[in-house]
């Protein structure tokens, strides 16, 4: 990133800082909990929190169990025969479902044939599952049709292709494991585990029959609550994160292939619900000065898809977009790599005045924002861009690096400086706050302007 708007403003912020906090620093965000809240979601049983996966809806509902203790309203859709909302947001993904029942491999050389036996010599594989061919079906979501968000989607996943065909199957090895994977479906489609030894991979063909997958709706969630404010209720500050990864895979030296996503992105999970947390003990112990906007506290499923489940609510809102003030999505705030003081940085922060707002607010909590060498680039990547693309504000929070645990088995809870995110979670509170109390929205500049009509 070649501009910094940052320093200017730094004396400004010191001095502001006063100003801007509501509670005492936000002490009763603490570490403890944070550790708890993170320990669960990026904890193995989840498995990866794969959309979709009952990981995932594990974490769905320990999500809104949390919202709904700490005296949240839900905000989401409505169940079926209901009109109240739920804590759901109720969408659904295009994709298949596979009947394994019937499925037939063998292996050839020539016009030789092998069939191989179900359960001894192979396994359907998705997601950590493992199938037999008398299994109950497998369902999966499909990948995203942007090929730039299925590349985002494999980074890092470290697996060696043998040799390729277009529309054929392809051999891959991880973990010592020999897999096929059709090319057409590598985001998010089974794998067939072959049993080591089975095949020589020299000359040898790979014969696969399985029942016609059917056409379904995969249904997902997304959690969403709100906290009402005072006299601006009818506006909305958005605090959001993504609560999905992208499950199991075997990784070669890895000690298990699960993907706990600790930092990507249970950390801000994580986030969401101390802060929604805080703000409601603010609320119910009567802070001396209660939020003028009201607060929408989100956690979005299948962002590892695509941003699927931000864009489905952002095309099928809860409340009017217009009425959105700003959204704050944070992303990846656990990992800094280097002993420095507290900071975070914020994605296409000379787009609008969100980062001029935001200085003085963390500054207040001595939470330093620094600029990042791709907040630009990454902009666009994480659940912010779609309610930019509607014309909202949005920006997302980080806190870290693109570091060598990505999208790998080694984001575990174990390597998350808890220290550091405590101290940027408690930063983020105050930046939730000035959005919250203050007279004007914050708004997009020309070039802010000129980039998302580009993206649109």
């Amino acid at each position: 990133m070649n501009r910094n708007p940052f320093r200017a403003g730094a004396f400004a912020a010191l001095l502001l800082a006063p100003a801007v906090a509501q509670s005492e620093a936000a002490s009763d965000i603490t570490e403890a909990r944070i550790r708890e809240v993170l320990g669960f979601l990026a904890s193995d049983e989840l498995g990866g929190r794969d959309s979709p996966s009952p990981g995932q809806e594990r974490a769905a509902h320990f999500l809104a169990d949390g919202f709904a203790k700490a005296g949240l309203r839900p905000k989401g859709s409505a169940k079926p025969g209901e009109t109240e909302p739920s804590f759901f947001h109720d969408y659904a993904l295009p994709g298949l479902e596979l009947v394994t029942k019937g499925a037939r491999v063998a292996l050839g050389r020539g016009d030789s044939r092998r069939e191989l036996a179900a359960g001894e010599d192979w396994r359907l594989w998705d997601n950590g599952r493992v199938f037999t061919a008398t299994d109950e079906p497998l369902v999966l979501a499909a990948p995203d049709a942007d090929p730039r968000a299925a590349r985002r989607a494999m980074a890092g996943r470290n697996l060696r292709v043998f040799a390729v065909a277009a529309d054929s199957p392809v051999w891959l090895a991880a973990a010592g494991t020999r897999r096929v994977l059709s090319r057409r479906a590598q985001g998010g489609a089974p794998v067939i585990l072959l049993r080591e030894g089975v095949a020589s991979g020299e000359g040898e063909t790979l014969d696969v029959t399985l029942p016609a997958p059917e056409a379904i709706d995969v249904p997902l969630k997304n959690v969403v609550a709100v906290l009402p404010g005072s006299d601006l209720a009818g506006e909305f500050v958005v605090v959001c994160a993504h609560y999905d990864h992208i499950g199991i895979a075997p990784r070669a030296g890895a000690a298990d292939g699960i993907n706990n996503g600790a930092d990507d992105d249970a950390t801000g999970t994580t986030a969401v619900l101390v802060l929604a947390e805080h703000f409601a003990r603010d609320q119910e112990h009567g802070a001396a000065k209660p939020l003028r906007r009201s607060l929408l506290f989100a956690c979005w499923s299948a962002e590892e898809k695509g941003l699927r489940g931000s864009r489905a609510f952002a095309d099928d809102p809860t409340v009017p977009l217009a009425s959105v003030a700003a959204v704050v999505n944070l992303e990846m705030l656990g990992r800094p790599e280097r002993e420095a003081p507290p900071f975070a940085w914020i994605t296409g922060a000379e787009y609008s005045d969100f980062a001029a707002i935001a200085e003085p607010a963390l500054a207040s909590r001595g939470v330093v924002l620094e600029p990042f060498e791709m907040a630009t680039q990454l902009f666009g990547a994480s659940d912010n861009l779609p309610f930019a693309q509607k014309g909202v504000v949005a920006h997302s929070i980080s806190a870290g690096t693109l570091h060598r645990d990505y999208h790998q088995p080694g984001d575990e809870p174990s390597r998350i400086a808890y220290a550091h995110m405590t101290s940027v979670v408690r930063g983020i509170a105050a930046v939730i706050e000035a959005f919250a109390n203050r007279d004007a929205k914050p708004e997009w500049n020309d070039e802010g302007r000129r980039v998302i009509e580009r993206r649109r």
